[in-house]
């Protein structure tokens, strides 16, 4: 037999719940206490949720309650009007899962229909159950990291969008271009495209030995076969003739591109500086934060995890930060049915692309994870993308250990347990 002790929960006898069904323009509320329903609603701005509110506290008080809990369905921005106002007056707010909301919709009015004023009800009876969820309240400088963050993934996808259009006029513009798609942003390609704009018909007309002195002014590592072969495509390139106004036009188009590139891409070095800025004057409060490492986490990556995890502190265990983060498991067993474990991918979905991009460089051969993340992939037959989600696990577990120890890194105790550390030391 095993007996499991349970958690107490808190009993919120004097605080009145206020459900809420948030829209972009109108919210819906309701309550109960002593036996009545009170049902309402109102337009989405501040001034009428703060006389809504003050109406409600007003009745909550006339029925011996000294505060109100606000709860609602997480709604991207919508809902922070109204918890900003409720917590600007003193009273509390926590979320409740959608998915819950829907599930449970079924449970309590016994049909599968949704209105607006259904969903109140169903809040409510999951807040009086305590299922909710904490509403986070983070720092400045963690709230300020983590919006960083989303400017520079905002950034970071633009870049990538600009590149892939690039490269589809570059094949319309120069069709015989046989250089990787890399070379167009290295020192050598931005040369070409600040003397010829990519032009094949403008290089065979200036001629190959004005080509080779201008290239080299302008890269002077550029290389003599890289010529040569730029040479070559040209040649082949202009035998694809097409009209002059058109190819202008291609050419036109191709330096807006680039300028847009490179505007993007000072706009990311800004963000990263900026972020970095941030990260040390947490460091002056926070001496845990750990350092950059070569080899591990450098300070921009260390700023974007730590502007989507916030604080570390918050967080009683590593698993807590896990399943805020989406990366715990979810089983599905039943008798002798064995189904696949997943992780549940329900939180911060930007906080797992952030790892991924850490542990991307770490799992190569003599890094960090290179024997962890091959070991997975060859003898435990662990597809790629798996394999990176238990890096990005392991990660993540590991960096809190590290924050919490506020020590040095040591690899050693890195991919050992405390019990195993300590028989070794």
């Amino acid at each position: 037999m095993k007996i499991t002790q349970t958690a107490q929960k808190i009993k919120l006898n004097q605080v009145m719940d206020i459900s809420v069904d948030v829209h972009k323009d109108i919210l819906n509320f309701f309550f109960e206490t002593e036996g009545k329903e009170y049902a309402d609603e109102c337009s989405n701005r501040t001034t009428t949720i703060v006389r809504k509110l003050e109406t409600y506290q007003k009745i909550a008080q006339e029925h011996q309650m000294k505060t109100l809990r606000v709860i609602c369905e997480p709604t991207g921005q919508y809902h922070n009007k109204l918890f900003r106002t409720a917590r600007g007056m003193g009273f509390f707010t926590c979320f409740v899962n959608a998915e819950s909301v829907a599930k449970f919709r079924v449970i309590e009015t016994n049909d599968t229909g949704k209105t607006d004023t259904k969903d109140p009800r169903v809040i409510r009876t999951l807040g009086q159950l305590n299922k909710v969820i904490t509403h986070r309240i983070i720092g400045e400088e963690y709230l300020i990291l983590r919006k960083l963050n989303k400017v520079y993934d905002d950034v970071d996808v633009a870049i990538t969008s600009l590149r892939c259009r690039l490269d589809r006029l570059l094949i319309e513009l120069f069709c015989d271009y046989s250089f990787k798609k890399d070379f167009l942003y290295t020192e050598s390609g931005l040369a070409l495209v600040t003397e010829y704009c990519c032009n094949p018909y403008r290089i065979i007309k200036d001629g190959y030995t004005s080509f080779y002195t201008r290239m080299r002014k302008a890269a002077p590592r550029i290389q003599k076969n890289t010529l040569e072969r730029l040479w070559d495509d040209a040649q082949s390139s202009v035998l694809n003739e097409q009209p002059e106004e058109y190819i202008g036009i291609l050419e036109m188009h191709l330096q807006q591109l680039i300028n847009d590139w490179q505007q993007q891409i000072n706009r990311k070095e800004e963000i990263v500086e900026k972020m970095i800025e941030i990260l040390n004057r947490l460091k002056g409060k926070d001496p845990n934060i750990p350092p950059a490492t070569p080899g591990v986490i450098n300070n921009k990556n260390m700023a974007r995890l730590l502007g989507e995890t916030g604080p570390p502190d918050d967080f009683a265990n590593w698993r807590m930060l896990m399943r805020y983060g989406g990366l715990n498991i979810r089983m599905r067993q039943s008798g002798k049915y064995q189904g696949q474990n997943k992780i549940t991918k329900r939180g911060r979905p930007l906080l797992r692309k952030v790892l991924q991009h850490i542990v991307l460089p770490l799992v190569r051969g003599n890094c960090l994870y290179g024997q962890y993340y091959h070991r997975k992939k060859e003898i435990e037959k662990m597809p790629g993308n798996k394999a990176m989600t238990c890096v990005a696990r392991h990660f993540l577990k590991k960096f809190y250990g590290w924050y919490k120890s506020g020590e040095a890194f040591n690899q050693r105790r890195f991919f050992s347990c405390e019990t195993q550390y300590r028989k070794a030391a």
